[in-house]
């Protein structure tokens, strides 16, 4: 029985919730009901109650966007237009079935019942459809589905801790076992230096890492957002087309989980709320060298972020260019706890303002000189606060001697489309740096090929 409700747990967890028939079924069902109580039993009592539930729930969705957006700024800027489109509907409708919780007749009420509860439900899959970064409701829940994934051994040819003498796209011939498309799944990283509670991580092996005899390949330390999963779907995605259209060769890719399992912000510093700064330096690295069969050469080693992990990659980047030859910041935040500065000075820096100024990007980038380094800083034009965040950190990455490059994705937000094109521009710069493409130009990639 214990395995039957596991069985069916996972199951749940793992629904899509942006495509599919699922989100389908949810909006039949709350748009009948709704439409059902709005027609059932008109009268001009009726009409001017719905009318005037509908517009209470509308000021309501004004009034969240006023604290929550323009006074508290709790999100880090504007979550767009379709959102608050999406929220105001919502609220609308489940205030629709609010008010005909107090008509008469059971069956009217048993209607309203799940006309509220599915209203509920479409506002919230609308609002997560327009940034489309969690796919199932294990996503949505900042739940990691255990997808456990064998480590391939190094192969005899592959032992030599030495880095290569001339670069894999030179040297790598694809096998005829080599898979088109790469693999995915968890791993669990041991907490042992700094009793850090994470998620077990999401990984990403290569087509060529695939193979009976793969080589040591370049390989990315990825940190994801808050809230968020360490979900390794979307950087898999945009390197699976990299791979099909460069002899199946990408880095492996580790996606950690920076914010842990109490999903909160640690702002990748060590603070009373987790060591997540001891976590990735001390167990994730180290952990990555031994497990992984990946270059010893810290050149063709990339730390990549999107958003709240986007800020966690330049200034671990800036930190230890000694562990790093590429960055890559998508969307980042502009420092830890950018969307509330007071709250974050407190709760992670115990009220030192110069700790908390020592910890901001901007403060490393301008104490340290880096030759050697690529750095490639991306963000959404019309996400423009985020885009001036990526500006400041190109400009400043390039005048500390970084070979650092900005690049403006034409629209996407703050979401999904955003994290896609900005990977997917950095590793055109990003893949000549860990030779994985022939220098002197950006690499390219297959339109064709899928994510797995």
């Amino acid at each position: 029985m214990t395995d039957f409700f596991s069985a069916l747990w996972l199951g749940f967890l793992h629904v899509q919730i942006i495509d599919g028939v699922v989100p389908v079924v949810v909006y039949v069902i709350a748009g009948g009901s709704v439409a059902a109580l709005l027609l059932w039993g008109v009268t001009k009592r009726w009409i001017l109650t719905a009318a005037l539930a509908m517009t209470a729930g509308a000021v309501a969705a004004v009034a969240l966007w006023l604290v929550c957006v323009r006074w508290l700024d709790l999100f880090g800027g504007s979550l767009g237009t379709p959102t608050y489109l999406w929220l105001a509907g919502a609220l609308a409708a489940v205030a629709v079935g609010v008010a005909s919780l107090f008509r008469r007749g059971a069956l009217r009420r048993s209607v309203a019942v799940i006309a509220v509860l599915s209203s509920a439900a479409v506002g919230t899959l609308g609002i997560n459809a327009g940034f489309g970064l969690n796919q199932s409701i294990g996503d949505l829940l900042n739940i990691v589905v255990e997808k456990p994934l064998r480590l391939p051994a190094a192969s005899a040819s592959t032992q030599n801790p030495g880095a290569p003498a001339q670069p894999l796209w030179e040297t790598w011939v694809p096998p005829a076992d080599m898979p088109a498309q790469g693999r995915t799944g968890t791993v669990s990283i041991p907490n042992t230096s700094s009793g850090f509670s994470a998620r077990s991580a999401g990984l990403y092996l290569p087509p060529a890492a695939l193979t009976a005899t793969p080589p040591r390949l370049p390989v990315v330390l990825m940190l994801m957002g808050h809230p968020g999963n360490p979900d390794p779907l979307p950087i898999s995605q945009v390197l699976d087309r990299y791979a099909a259209a460069n002899h199946g060769l990408a880095p492996i890719v580790l996606v950690a989980d920076q914010v842990g399992a109490e999903v909160k912000d640690t702002g990748c510093v060590d603070s009373r709320i987790g060591k997540a700064r001891t976590y990735l330096t001390q167990d994730v690295i180290p952990w990555m060298r031994t497990n992984l069969n990946a270059s010893p050469d810290p050149r063709l080693w990339t730390i990549a972020g999107y958003s709240n992990g986007g800020q966690c990659a330049i200034s671990l980047g800036a930190e230890h260019p000694e562990m790093f030859g590429t960055v890559i910041s998508v969307s980042g935040e502009e420092f830890p706890g950018a969307s509330s500065p007071a709250d974050a000075l407190q709760r992670l820096f115990d009220g030192d303002a110069r700790k908390y100024e020592q910890a901001k990007p901007l403060t490393l980038l301008a104490q340290h000189s880096y030759t050697g380094t690529t750095a490639v800083f991306t963000a959404a034009k019309d996400d423009p606060r985020f885009l001036l965040v990526a500006q400041k950190f190109a400009a400043a990455a390039q005048a500390a001697g970084m070979d650092a490059q900005l690049r403006e994705i034409p629209h996407g937000g703050h979401g999904a489309a955003a994290l896609a094109g900005g990977l997917q521009a950095a590793f055109a710069v990003a893949y000549p740096a860990l030779e994985l493409s022939p220098p002197g130009r950006e690499a390219t990639s297959s339109p064709s090929a899928k994510g797995p």
